[in-house]
């Protein structure tokens, strides 16, 4: 029976990282190992991390470090990984109770892939939408990364998270493997919720965004130069700067 990884990385998490543990270890797939990597909390997380690894010390492995960024939090999960398949939720969000065992059934018929799926999403408790981004989009938005899971193998092969990148390091990693030419597959059932906030929109976001799509030749130096331009300008605007 494969194992399968699933990783959160967090920091000072106090407030949702419980439904998030317990939302792993509800899965109905019962060969999971559960990592959590911990950039030093000085709130309340690392004591729910250590009750956890106590009732569940078959499952779940916690490291407390500082980090570099999300990214290289999220590598030093993916090297203490055993599975043949890897999942990273992170510590706002939360699985569906078979999210796991979908993916998996998925593996064993298409084998080495991007799966990915369904997100419900959520703002202030309230669910606001569903999501589900193809793969043939990718050049111009994100796949829903909660729903993401890539077997251990396309790590190995084609590299980890770009730790150059402070927001788009998981968009990075999806851009490289379309390009290497492997497979995604989407699963039609929601695998995760996402819990709206945090900075993946935030102005430095965006421009990291930008400076991605650059490199990857889906934009053209003059609309980069352009769209930077006038994002800043609309970002100084609203938020009362006058000149």
């Amino acid at each position: 029976m494969s194992i399968v990884s699933i990783i959160t990385v967090c920091y000072n998490s106090e407030k949702h990282i419980e439904q998030t543990i317990q939302s792993v270890l509800a899965q109905s797939y019962p060969q999971i190992e559960y990592i959590l990597i911990d950039g030093q909390s000085t709130d309340a997380t690392l004591s729910i991390i250590e009750r956890y690894a106590t009732l569940h010390p078959s499952v779940v492995r916690y490291k407390s470090e500082p980090d570099t960024g999300i990214y290289n939090a999220m590598n030093k999960g993916i090297q203490m990984a055993k599975g043949d398949i890897i999942g990273i939720i992170n510590s706002d969000d939360w699985y569906e109770p078979q999210a796991v065992e979908l993916v998996l059934n998925a593996y064993k018929h298409f084998g080495l892939a991007v799966y990915h799926g369904i997100q419900r999403t959520y703002k202030d408790e309230e669910v606001i939408g569903l999501r589900c981004t193809c793969a043939n989009q990718l050049t111009t938005q994100m796949i829903e990364h909660p729903t993401c899971f890539l077997p251990r193998q396309l790590y190995k092969q084609f590299g980890l998270f770009d730790e150059a990148y402070r927001y788009v390091g998981d968009y990075e990693l999806m851009l490289r493997l379309q390009r290497k030419e492997v497979p995604f597959v989407r699963l039609e059932q929601v695998l995760a919720n996402f819990r709206e906030g945090g900075a993946s929109h935030s102005f430095d976001a965006v421009q990291e965004n930008y400076r991605l799509w650059l490199w990857a030749g889906l934009l053209s130096k003059r609309e980069f130069a352009y769209r930077s331009v006038m994002d800043r300008i609309r970002f100084f605007l609203g938020r009362g700067h006058t000149n």
